[in-house]
C-alpha cells in the first residue's frame, strides 16, 4: 500500500483516530476472567487422556504434543529460549507443567492456563496466547478489558517472536489478537500502528511454512473478507487488493480438509456474508447449520457451537424477513460502523 493510499484510506474513513484505552496492569493477573459457563468435565483431559485425545484436540494444526522429548529438541536447538527458561528440575517436569497448561485451555480453566504457560517463559506462549486470545473473544463483555487482553498478547509477542519461530500457536495467536483487535478499533488506528503490514507479513509466513494448517488456511480468507466489512469494497480493493477470489479459494481449502472445526464453519459463513452480502445468505446459513451441528470436545469448542446456535438464530430470522437487520449483524462489533460502507 502506497503512502498516499494509506492518507486517502484514512481520510476517507475517519477525521481522527482516538487511542484505544491501554492499561500498564497485566490482564493476566488485574483482573478475574470470567468463569466457563458451562459444564466442564466432558472436557477434562487428566493423566493419559490428554495424549490419547491430542491429535482430535489438534486436528487444525496437528500441533506437536509437548512431551520432554519434543521440549528437549526444541531447547537444544534454540539456546536463547532455553536461556529464556525458568529454572526447572528436569524436562519431564517442564512437559508435565506445559501439559497441565493445556488441561486448563481445553477445560475452560481459561486465565489458569495463560498463568501457567506464561510462568514456564516463552515455551508457554503457545497455550498462554491460545487461552487469552480466544477468552477475550468469547467470553470477555468489556471492551476496555478485552482491547487489553489482545494488546498484552501484541506486546509480549513482539519482545519474544524470534523465540518462538518453533511454535505455529504462539505465532498463529499473536496474529489472532491483532486481527480481532483490528476489528473493533477504527481504521486509521489499525494503519497508524502498522498492523496491516505485520498481519499480511506474518499470515503469509505462516502459509508458507504450513500450507495445510487449517486455522492459517482460514485466516487467509477471513483476512481479505474482514478488509471489505471495514473498508468497503473499493477501498479495500484499491487500499490492500481485497479479493472476493481469496477469500473463497482459501476458505475452499481450508473446508476441504473436513476437519469439522466449528469455529471455522461458522467464520466461513461470516466471511461469505462480508463480501456478498444478502445475494451469499443461503450460503451462509449453511455453513452456519454445520458449525452449529458439531459436536465439542473441547471448552473452547463449545463456546464456539453455542456461539454458532446463536448467529444461526440470527441468520434465519434475517432470513425471513427479506434481508432486514442483516447491515446491523454485518457491522457488529466495528468501530464507528455507521461510518463505513457496503
Amino acid at each position: 500500500m502506497t503512502p498516499i493510499l494509506r492518507i486517502f484510506a484514512a481520510g476517507l474513513l475517519a477525521l481522527s483516530a482516538l487511542c484505544q484505552a491501554d492499561t500498564s496492569d497485566n490482564p493476566v493477573t488485574a483482573f478475574e476472567w470470567q468463569a466457563f459457563p458451562y459444564e466442564q468435565a466432558p472436557y477434562d483431559y487428566a493423566g493419559e487422556r490428554l495424549n490419547e485425545y491430542w491429535f482430535q484436540l489438534n486436528r487444525a494444526t496437528d500441533y506437536p504434543f509437548p512431551n520432554a522429548d519434543y521440549l528437549s529438541a526444541v531447547l537444544s536447538s534454540n539456546s536463547e529460549l532455553r536461556l529464556a527458561t525458568p529454572e526447572f528440575e528436569s524436562v519431564e517436569q517442564l512437559a508435565e507443567k506445559l501439559q497441565q497448561a493445556w488441561r486448563e485451555f481445553y477445560k475452560g480453566n481459561f486465565q489458569a492456563a495463560a498463568r501457567q504457560g506464561y510462568a514456564i517463559g516463552p515455551l508457554g506462549h503457545g497455550v498462554a496466547f491460545y487461552s487469552q486470545a480466544t477468552y477475550g473473544l468469547r467470553l470477555e463483555n468489556d471492551k476496555d478489558k478485552r482491547h487489553a487482553l489482545w494488546e498484552d498478547i501484541i506486546a509480549r509477542h513482539e519482545k519474544t517472536a524470534a523465540l518462538t519461530q518453533h511454535d505455529i500457536m504462539a505465532r498463529y495467536f499473536a496474529f489472532y489478537a491483532m486481527a480481532r483487535l483490528s476489528e473493533e478499533i477504527s481504521s486509521p488506528t489499525v494503519l497508524s500502528r502498522g498492523y496491516m503490514d505485520t498481519m499480511t507479513s506474518e499470515l503469509n509466513t505462516m502459509a508458507e511454512a504450513e500450507p495445510y494448517n487449517v486455522f492459517v488456511l482460514a485466516a487467509k480468507g477471513s483476512m481479505d473478507a474482514g478488509i471489505v466489512r471495514k473498508m468497503g469494497h473499493f477501498m479495500g480493493r484499491m487500499a490492500y487488493g481485497a479479493d472476493d477470489q481469496v477469500v473463497e479459494n482459501y476458505y475452499n481449502a481450508a473446508l476441504a480438509q473436513n476437519r469439522l472445526i466449528a469455529n471455522v464453519h461458522l467464520e466461513a459463513a461470516q466471511s461469505l456474508l462480508y463480501i456478498y452480502k444478502q445475494k451469499a445468505l443461503d450460503r451462509a446459513l449453511e455453513q452456519m447449520r454445520i458449525a452449529a451441528g458439531i459436536a465439542p470436545i473441547s471448552a473452547m469448542e463449545a463456546l464456539d457451537s453455542f456461539h454458532a446456535k446463536k448467529l444461526l438464530k440470527e441468520l434465519e430470522e434475517i432470513k425471513q424477513d427479506n434481508g432486514i437487520g442483516l447491515r446491523d449483524y454485518i457491522k457488529r462489533g466495528t468501530e464507528s460502523g455507521k461510518n463505513y460502507y457496503l
